[in-house]
């Protein structure tokens, strides 16, 4: 069976910026913005996007491309016969308990999509905007039905394949997205009041900068990048042999990082302008954002705007992590695409049914304090993911030969390397050596002791 491949560099930067551009750009980062005092937020998380995102997922780029093979085997396909291999059931596991609970939020999303065409936030007062989210989530059936319907959008890509599916949706999903978000941005900037939204965004108060600040930008990076989730390892394992790796994950980053601060300067100031608090979390999208949305000229409008491309960013993300366990079932378990996304699609339904019913009917079942959703979310970004970085870059940085990793960094075959090329493979190589393991364990320890 020939391994399908993106066909252009357009097409694989969309498709990797669109694994990094989902509901972490906007539903989790304005909420972030807001908790960590705004711009002196972006400074340190573009800080730390510098000195550990980017080699992190160089490491990710450089195992992918090199295996030509799905995250569960990229670290055994190059070096069989030792333990590194066992990071293949990090990689498996948690883009699909990911891709479980994630699903159940694209639902959410689906549903306010609904609500918004259907008028629902203009004609109801904060009160009982306030009271929806709880309903939804609440409901024994409604939202696994959304999840459902969000899991087959999602099932019927994948199974169109890597080129047809991924590719040509990225190509057309990335561009839309992005003019929806710059859209509100602007209309937003119009806004009475929001002058104060934009300027608690871009005037930095370092008195807010802690070492809690850099801690909870890390691990956004994590979060908002799909880094340490087997992710960029299966998507870079259908990357051309000759690209350079480098221009890809700056080209991603960018992306992801543009986007992240045009949906904060849409969100944060629509809350300024219409007197509404900004420290509501992750209820800031489905709760308070519609109350502003009620209060606004063509609000009605506008929220069926955003909401669209809220589910526009949940889907490309989804497709990502839905990707991950289907090339592994196709390549490992020989099976065709299409039985590979149906058993994904059953398995993913059946975890994400307790998952949504956490909100209800199973809220009294805990794991450590907490419902099923958010032990999922909380044990895979403060234990797993970090765990999972950490051996990737200890496997490049230490175990596999440096011209190996300086060949895939650079697709060079033929060509003699130029000043420049060698002095940053220097200092990548120190980054992945040094920097990056001692910032993934300081999150890990974040994650134990917060």
């Amino acid at each position: 069976m020939e391994r399908e491949s993106f066909k252009s560099s357009v097409g694989s930067i969309m498709a990797l910026a669109g694994s990094a551009v989902g509901l972490g750009n906007i539903w989790r980062f304005p909420y972030m913005l807001s908790e960590y005092g705004g711009g002196a937020f972006i400074m340190v998380y573009i800080l730390c996007i510098i000195i550990v995102a980017l080699p992190i997922m160089m490491c990710e780029f450089v195992v992918g491309r090199h295996s030509r093979a799905n995250a569960y085997s990229a670290v055994s396909v190059i070096d069989g016969n030792s333990g590194w291999k066992r990071y293949g059931i990090l990689a498996l596991c948690i883009p699909f308990f990911t891709l479980c609970y994630y699903c159940v939020i694209g639902g959410w999303t689906l549903q306010y999509m609904f609500d918004s065409c259907m008028l629902q936030f203009k004609d109801s007062n904060p009160v009982e905007i306030q009271a929806m989210f709880g309903q939804l989530v609440s409901d024994p059936i409604r939202p696994i039905v959304l999840d459902t319907l969000f899991l087959l959008i999602t099932g019927l890509i994948i199974v169109k394949g890597v080129n047809k599916g991924i590719e040509k949706c990225s190509k057309v999903m990335m561009p839309t997205l992005f003019f929806i978000m710059l859209f509100m941005a602007i209309w937003t900037a119009f806004q009475p009041g929001a002058v104060d939204g934009l300027a608690y965004l871009f005037r930095p108060d370092f008195s807010k900068i802690t070492p809690r600040v850099f801690l909870a930008a890390m691990g956004q990076s994590f979060y908002s990048l799909s880094i340490g989730m087997g992710i960029m390892i299966t998507y870079s394992s259908y990357l051309d042999r000759n690209s350079g790796l480098t221009h890809m994950a700056v080209s991603t980053i960018i992306a992801d990082l543009v986007f992240a601060i045009i949906a904060g300067s849409a969100i944060i100031p629509v809350l300024f302008a219409y007197g509404m608090p900004t420290d509501q979390g992750t209820g800031l999208v489905f709760k308070t954002l519609p109350i502003a949305f009620s209060k606004m000229p063509f609000g009605g409008l506008v929220s069926v705007v955003f909401f669209f491309a809220v589910l526009l960013a949940a889907i490309t993300s989804a497709m990502s992590l839905y990707e991950v366990p289907v090339s592994w079932l196709v390549e490992r378990m020989r099976m065709s695409r299409v039985k590979a996304s149906v058993s994904v699609f059953c398995a993913a339904l059946f975890v994400g049914v307790f998952c949504s019913l956490s909100f209800g009917k199973l809220s009294n079942f805990t794991i450590g304090g907490r419902i099923l959703f958010d032990a999922f979310d909380y044990v895979i970004g403060n234990y797993l993911m970090p765990m999972a970085g950490l051996v990737i870059v200890l496997f490049v940085g230490w175990k596999m030969e440096r011209k190996t990793v300086f060949d895939e960094v650079y697709g060079i075959r033929d060509s003699l390397p130029g000043p420049k090329t060698l002095i940053w493979n220097d200092v990548l190589r120190f980054m992945v050596r040094y920097i990056s393991p001692i910032a993934i364990i300081a999150i890990f320890l974040w994650g134990i002791f917060q």
